[in-house]
Formats: structure tokens, C-alpha cells, sequence
């Protein structure tokens, strides 16, 4: 806020940005009003509810993201990576009540929701080629059961080295597990145990391939989500 002592008079009031005002010395002096910030229009809005209910994600995935996006691929690392991969993908933005126009005065969240497609998320994102595994959901036992088959050629993005990776998400209690299954140029048979309190309803099972040196991924993929009741 800027304020200076006003050289023209004694004038009160506010006139356009600035605030007349007498001090208790007696000085007449001006400062500027504060300006209000509008929250934009719908386009804003709508990029910025998606942004925040990606963002929403960040801290029970972390674990996920920091394996999942490296940095140096052609994607940001980290979360900047994860964010950038699903905010136009992976969210749906819907108006509260379609009925009323949008307003400058109110913060996106008063006027939209965002919902996560699990399907199109990607917790992994990069250059090499996306591994394929076999799945299958054992819902007696709590588990997760692997299959691959491995690879017989290698070429500039799928070495038999490549990390081999499930993720288990379970939604509605934001439970998280990352394992490494094996490498690319091996067959393989692995598990993973539901993460504690997750039933099949929720459940979502992803796959990715990482380089041995980490410094890249493949694109993730959905290998399983939960039926359709509906």
C-alpha cells in the first residue's frame, strides 16, 4: 500500500484507486485502495479446480510419483511431472449448478468439481515401452497376482533390464502400494497384498517399466479396476 502526504489540500474520501485521509498531526495524506483480485473466468476456473483435485492426489501417492516420474524424460520430476501428465487426461470439471452463470467474486471450488478418472491416470509416464502383465485379483486372499512373460529382443526403449513395477491404489481410503515384480527379460510370477482395509470395491491395478538407472519410465496402464454394479 502506497501513501504520501497530499500537497493540493484537505481531501476526504475515496476518489477512483486512492483514499484521501487527515493523520492525527494533522497532515492530509493519500494511499492507495487495495485492489481486489477477480478469480477469473470459467476457463481459469475449470484448469484450476482440475489442477487442485490432481494436486489432492500428491500426498498418498508420493511414494508412486517419485518412482514414476524421474525428471529428465521428457516430463518434470516428481510432482510437477505427475500434474502435468493428468491434469488435461485425467479429470473431469463439472459446473455445481449448471444454471447460474459463473462469478469473478467466487473461488473456483464454490462453482466446480473435479473428479478423478483412475482408469486414465497415469502414475508413471516416460519413453520406454509399456510392459505386458497379466493380472488377476484374488479377492479371498487379498491379493494381487502378476504374470509375465519375458521379452526375447531388446531395442532403444525396452531392455531386458527394465524394472518391472505394480501399483495398488484402493481410492476411497487413499491406501497406496508399490512394488518392483521383476525385470523385463525375465518370466515371472509375482503378488501383492491389498493395502490394509482395501476390498476389490476401489481397487485399481496399474503396471509400468523403469530403467535399471532410474532415469526413466514407461507410460502406466490400468490392468484392472473394480466392476461396474451399476
Amino acid at each position: 500500500m502506497a501513501e504520501f502526504v497530499n500537497p493540493v489540500g484537505k481531501i476526504r474520501g475515496k476518489y477512483g484507486n486512492v483514499i484521501g485521509y487527515v493523520r492525527p498531526d494533522g497532515k492530509n495524506c493519500c494511499r492507495s485502495a487495495s485492489l481486489k483480485r477477480k478469480s477469473g473466468g470459467e476457463p481459469q476456473k475449470r484448469q484450476s479446480m482440475a489442477f487442485g483435485t490432481v494436486a489432492g492426489r500428491k500426498q498418498w501417492l508420493m511414494n508412486i510419483i517419485r518412482v514414476g516420474f524421474p525428471g529428465g524424460n521428457g516430463y518434470a520430476k516428481g510432482f510437477n511431472g505427475f500434474t502435468g501428465a493428468n491434469v488435461a487426461s485425467a479429470v473431469t470439471v463439472e459446473k455445481i449448478d449448471p444454471g447460474k452463470p459463473v462469478s469473478n467474486r467466487k473461488k473456483a471450488e464454490k462453482e466446480f468439481t473435479g473428479t478423478i478418472d483412475y482408469r486414465k491416470l497415469r502414475v508413471a509416464a516416460g519413453q520406454l515401452v509399456t510392459p505386458v502383465v497379466g493380472v488377476e485379483v484374488d479377492a479371498e486372499n487379498r491379493k494381487v497376482v502378476f504374470t509375465h512373460e519375458g521379452m526375447p529382443v531388446e531395442s532403444v526403449d525396452c531392455f531386458a533390464d527394465d524394472k518391472v513395477y505394480g501399483v495398488i491404489l484402493f481410492v476411497p481410503k487413499r491406501r497406496c502400494r508399490l512394488q518392483e515384480l521383476g525385470t523385463r527379460g525375465e518370466t515371472f510370477v509375482a503378488s501383492m497384498e491389498f493395502p490394509n482395509q482395501a476390498e476389490t470395491d476401489g481397487l485399481f491395478v496399474y503396471v509400468f517399466a523403469g530403467r535399471a538407472d532410474g532415469k526413466d519410465t514407461s507410460d502406466s496402464v490400468c490392468v484392472w479396476e473394480p466392476v461396474d454394479k451399476g
